[in-house]
């Protein structure tokens, strides 16, 4: 707009064209000769159009005054306008842009003007911004599409909150332009919108979405990992049972112990690869105590030398500032075991294994994506090695049982899915990422423990199995295992009480005083620790066992933790149960 001063100097120049023109005229042809009459009209006319003019041109200020003062504000709201404009020549040049697009383009006006849009994006999105400028230009139909800018500033999108699964990021802003071809078909304005933030929400729901349905598909299958190894418990149980029966038979030939024998090894690992199931369900009977982790993990690594061979060298790094676990010290070494042997196959020959250990403050933003476990202290376990790697197909299925890479002859495909059950069952998460040719991290979260450490424990001789006379109640479902049972505590001079579920054993009557319950953890009609809570109730200074091929992780299971009630997994030997029988009988 202009001042005062300027306009003044403008109407001043004008007085002198009229003036000059003026005096041309009348040189040229002279003014005729008037009446008095005639003089008085011409005057009042000129004083007339004089005003009028006046007006006109105070009329002509304002408007111009207007115009100018709108030409400002539309400056205004086409520079400062939350979306960025663009007009765009045919060839994709740039010739105008507000304030907003050259922010969001991370360039000065002056030169975004005569340079292509296309050098402002990525290489890749070039095609896409082309056919955007065919369509607009050739078919003369307004329409839209999404480029990502390469700038230094740009946001990442990602998930941190993958636990288990690797996806690969977006990087850069995410613009989304709509075009339209102008008037004269030579030009067309492009209205630019940031998504990245938009995009970032719908990445972060597809993400969140993949791993509902990935945590339900692993849920699925260790609901029916746990189950079967629940059922082949009972079974490895009676052979078991029968198998130590037969061996302490009197002369029986040495060839004959000998089968036996063998017989009870192969039950044993069964057994093994039933808590492996266990594990991944994670209904794997656990006995948790506060742990020094480094020392934990430092126990384990002493007898992983002769696994990894010599080719292999382990690195093993421990922070000093890292707190207390609460977990089975067994579950340690499986986690460190399984996880060593994975690097060892993905090495294949020399290669470098390196564990770590640390102190990590896990914040909501971490949490969010990883809705098993709430912000805190946290121990994180890193183990990398330099193998081979993984690709995604591979990565997306790492943790499912029985998946390998291996042949079928020389893994059973519960390692990764043993870990995975053994962190979840104790509360925590798991990150694996990997890349071909660059070798897998994984890294495993555990809450820290702020409790009290327990003093050393001085370890107890071995003792040597020995019987009774006291009165037993057997409680368990399943006819072979309660029948095999039986056998043990027979045979070990107890005078026992069966039944087959808890409604037959309230039926059951005796005049002389129970000493210990043994009974099943999972019956129809009632679980076997409200079983327990309710007999010890019509029989106080009673003890209890309870027996199971797995602790079932139901409600009424978790209600139930309060009770601290002894617990022995099935398969358990004739040596095992007499042990734990005597031990609860001479406890006061």
């Amino acid at each position: 707009m202009k001042t005062k001063k300027e306009q003044k100097k403008s109407l001043a120049d004008l007085r002198c064209r009229a003036e000059k023109n003026l005096k041309e005229k009348e040189s040229a042809t002279p003014f005729p000769k008037s009446s008095p009459a005639e003089m008085h009209r011409i005057i009042h006319e000129l004083s007339v159009h004089q005003i009028e003019l006046e007006m006109q041109r105070e009329e002509l200020l304002q408007s111009r005054a207007e115009l100018e003062e709108s030409l400002d504000r539309y400056t205004e709201l086409y520079d400062f306008a939350p979306l960025g404009y663009l007009t765009l020549a045919r060839d994709g040049k740039i010739l105008d842009a507000n304030l907003t697009a050259t922010k969001m383009l991370g360039v000065e006006r002056a030169l975004l003007k005569g340079n292509r849009f296309g050098s402002f994006i990525i290489v890749e999105d070039i095609p896409v911004f082309n056919a955007l400028m065919d369509r607009v230009f050739n078919r003369a139909e307004p329409t839209y599409t999404e480029v990502t800018l390469p700038q230094d500033s740009s946001v990442k999108i990602s998930s941190t909150n993958i636990p288990l699964y690797s996806a690969a990021p977006v990087t850069g802003k995410i613009i989304r332009i709509d075009a339209e071809m102008c008037k004269d078909g030579q030009e067309c304005r492009a209205i630019l919108n940031d998504i990245t933030k938009q995009k970032k929400a719908e990445y972060d729901n597809i993400e969140l979405q993949k791993n509902l349905v990935e945590a339900q598909k692993m849920e699925s299958i260790g609901r029916l990992a746990g189950g079967v190894a629940h059922d082949f418990n009972n079974m490895l149980q009676v052979m078991l049972g029968n198998i130590d029966l037969l061996i302490d038979l009197e002369n029986l030939d040495n060839n004959v112990k000998e089968i036996f024998a063998d017989l009870r090894t192969s039950i044993l690992k069964s057994a093994g690869l039933t808590s492996q199931l266990l594990a991944f369900a994670r209904r794997q009977p656990i006995s948790r105590e506060p742990l020094d982790f480094n020392a934990a993990v430092s126990n384990t690594l002493s007898m992983l030398k002769h696994l990894l061979g010599e080719n292999i060298t382990l690195i093993y790094t421990p922070a000093e500032n890292v707190l207390p676990v609460k977990m089975d010290s067994s579950q340690i070494d499986q986690i460190i075991t399984n996880l060593a042997i994975n690097a060892k196959d993905a090495i294949g020959g020399s290669g470098i294994l390196t564990i770590n250990t640390s102190h990590i403050i896990l914040d909501k933003a971490f949490c969010k994506n990883h809705p098993e476990i709430i912000p805190g202290d946290f121990v994180m376990l890193s183990v990398h090695d330099d193998g081979c790697g993984m690709d995604q197909e591979t990565l997306d299925a790492v943790f499912e049982p029985f998946f390998s890479t291996k042949s079928k002859t020389s893994s059973s495909g519960l390692g990764l899915a043993t870990v995975y059950g053994i962190v979840k069952q104790n509360n925590g998460t798991i990150i694996v990422s990997s890349k071909q040719g660059r070798g897998t991290t994984f890294e495993i979260y555990l809450p820290c423990f702020y409790g009290k450490m327990p003093s050393d424990i001085i370890p107890q001789p071995h003792k040597t199995p020995s019987g009774g006379d006291e009165i037993i109640m057997l409680v368990e479902d399943d006819k072979s295992v309660r029948e095999i049972t039986l056998k043990f505590l027979e045979s070990l001079g107890y005078q026992v009480l069966v039944a087959s579920s808890p409604t037959e054993a309230f039926s059951l009557t005796t005049s002389s005083k129970i000493s210990l319950l043994i009974t099943d953890v999972i019956m129809p009609g009632m679980n076997g620790r409200e079983f327990a809570r309710q007999m010890t109730m019509h029989n106080p200074g009673m003890k209890c066992l309870l027996i199971s091929g797995y602790a079932d992780d139901s409600r009424e299971y978790k209600e139930s933790k309060k009770f601290d009630t002894p617990f022995l997994g099935k398969p358990f030997s004739r040596t095992q149960l007499a042990l734990k029988v005597r031990e609860l009988l001479d406890h006061p």
